[in-house]
């Protein structure tokens, strides 16, 4: 019985605790929400940018959303479900895509979800293609004496494999595969851009442009540091005034944070050690 009560005022405490932020949120003023993307795309990135966008959308202090993109691109599925996720709910809540050194390939893709998407001008912008890469060691394994044994239920089933010489067929299968998402990356980005898909085609061939040139070509908006896109934003939304921003981030549990802290803590006493001749 005892457990049971406690258990409920614990839960108590919880519901309390998320009304109570949920009301200070509430109660200041309107700001904008900051959230980075850096780095790879892959399905944890794009998970913990959902997260995060979730939170902002919800949060009645955030008026709208800057998503600052540093990133090379990454994986197919994670980059098209972040589009795809943005592209939903940039209705609830204006989304603008900010790129700063790199916005490229899967970068890019999830950044044309955006309402509207800024750059600075020697950002480098683009990349919209797909490649897919793989090596050929056969011969290095026959001057070793390796002779590789490859049981398989069908002929594709070691497509792109390093240990033999790919036949024409396979490379049309793979040919074919490439451009199959190619073409849904071409085609999503012409959707969300309002691009024609012709004219999208003719630089849709993996280069990467500046942020002056892609202004040009209409993959961006217009050119401007993050700051001045946050004030860009305030004003669509209406406010006279640039509105403050607020960095979003994933909040880590409590063992991620102890793990956290004690790593960075070593490295510390490791510096200051090293620093004090101590070897």
């Amino acid at each position: 019985m005892r457990f049971v009560r406690a258990f409920l005022i614990f839960i108590l405490l919880v519901i309390l605790g998320i009304v109570g932020r949920q009301l200070y949120l509430a109660q200041l003023p309107k700001r904008i929400g900051v959230i980075y993307l850096n780095g790879v795309v892959d399905t944890e990135k794009a998970r913990e940018i959902m997260s995060l966008l979730d939170e902002a959308i919800d949060r009645k202090d955030i008026a709208g959303i800057v998503l600052r993109i540093n990133s090379p691109g990454g994986a197919v599925a994670p980059s098209q479900e972040l589009y795809n996720y943005i592209l939903e709910h940039r209705k609830e809540k204006k989304i603008y895509a900010s790129i700063g050194t790199l916005g490229a390939s899967g970068a890019y893709y999830v950044a044309s979800a955006c309402n509207r998407i800024y750059a600075d001008g020697g950002s480098l912008v683009g990349s919209i293609g797909v490649i897919f890469t793989t090596s050929d060691i056969e011969e290095l394994l026959k001057k070793i004496g390796i002779k590789p044994v490859v049981i398989k239920s069908g002929k594709f089933k070691d497509v792109g494999s390093p240990f033999r010489k790919m036949t024409p067929e396979e490379k049309q299968y793979l040919q074919n595969l490439v451009d199959e998402i190619h073409m849904q990356f071409v085609r999503d980005v012409a959707r969300a851009r309002g691009i024609p898909e012709k004219k999208l085609l003719a630089i849709a061939d993996g280069r990467v442009f500046t942020g002056e040139k892609a202004k040009e070509l209409g993959l961006v908006d217009g050119i401007a540091p993050m700051w001045q896109v946050v004030s860009i934003l305030s004003k669509d939304l209406g406010y006279k005034k640039s509105l403050s921003y607020v960095e979003l981030k994933r909040r880590r549990g409590f063992w991620e944070s102890l793990r956290a802290q004690t790593l960075s803590f070593i490295k510390e006493l490791k510096t200051e050690l090293l620093q004090g001749g101590i070897q």
